[in-house]
């Protein structure tokens, strides 16, 4: 199988999906991590995010490029109830669809798109020469469960600012704030050692396989979706407990870098 028939125009792509490529909100899209992101928190009983479900009234003036991109809005299902008056176009704003609204807030890959999209590549590669053939089959096995790493349970919604992760015991998205915002470097290496830790045995038995060209026709890739889904739980439960830990020790300023020691321990 050829790798663009897994990409986002595959037809084996939907409802399975491997890679972060959606960025925007948008509603009953399965690759949009930000609209699964959206729901699990106007939803999580875990967390008490700050104004979950509340509906923000907002007003644009009248302009066509202005009216434009509010029915793109709608089509995406961020803003309904659009009302236009006195040059001005009045709607309402559902929480989370955007990045400021209700907070300033970012939409966490539990396990980072790219981390896991690394670990693929790391595992098929033992299987030399044949690690494209290796990588096919692993990436064809996992939209085949299907397993989705933009849906529930592998994605959450961060705080940017400090105040508000304090407010809701939650450590910030990014190594910093504003233009001095970085990625989470330490905490995609803890996740990465701990994916490897548990996936790559699995894969042994078909890497070998391969690689020796002892295997069907049409080799088939162990079910994972379950091992992916448990991790992305435990590490969920992990930044809630081990924030928790570290403010009661009187850490301040927590990110996910700031707690990456701690995971899995």
């Amino acid at each position: 199988m050829k790798h663009r028939d897994l990409g986002p125009l595959g037809a084996k792509h939907r409802p399975g999906c491997l890679s972060a490529h959606e960025y925007s909100y948008i509603e009953g899209n399965p690759c949009s991590h930000r609209w699964h992101a959206a729901r699990r928190a106007r939803a999580d009983t875990r967390i008490q995010y700050i104004n979950a479900n509340a509906v923000a009234k907002q007003h644009w003036y009248r302009t066509k490029a202005q009216t434009k991109k509010l029915e793109g809005w709608v089509k995406q299902g961020k803003a309904a109830n659009v009302v236009a008056r006195g040059g001005k176009l009045r709607f309402t704003l559902a929480s989370f669809t955007t990045e400021w609204w209700p907070w300033m807030n970012q939409a966490h890959h539990i396990i980072p798109s790219s981390t896991f999209n690394h670990v693929l590549e790391q595992i098929a590669s033992k299987a030399e020469p044949r690690h494209a053939q290796a990588e096919d089959v692993i990436r064809h096995g996992l939209l085949e469960e299907p397993y989705n790493i933009n849906d529930e349970p592998n994605v959450m919604m961060l705080p940017v600012l400090d105040a508000d992760a304090v407010a809701m015991g939650l450590p910030r998205h990014m190594l910093g704030t504003g233009r001095g915002t970085a990625d989470h470097p330490d905490y995609r290496e803890a996740v990465r050692r701990e994916l490897i830790k548990r996936v790559e045995p699995r894969y042994r038995a078909l890497i070998q396989a391969i690689k020796r060209k002892k295997h069907p026709r049409r080799p088939k890739a162990p079910v994972l979706r379950a091992v992916l889904e448990a991790l992305s739980i435990e590490t969920y439960e992990e930044i809630l407990g081990k924030t928790a830990a570290r403010r009661e020790a009187g850490a301040t300023d927590l990110c996910l870098d700031s707690i990456a020691f701690l995971l899995y321990r």
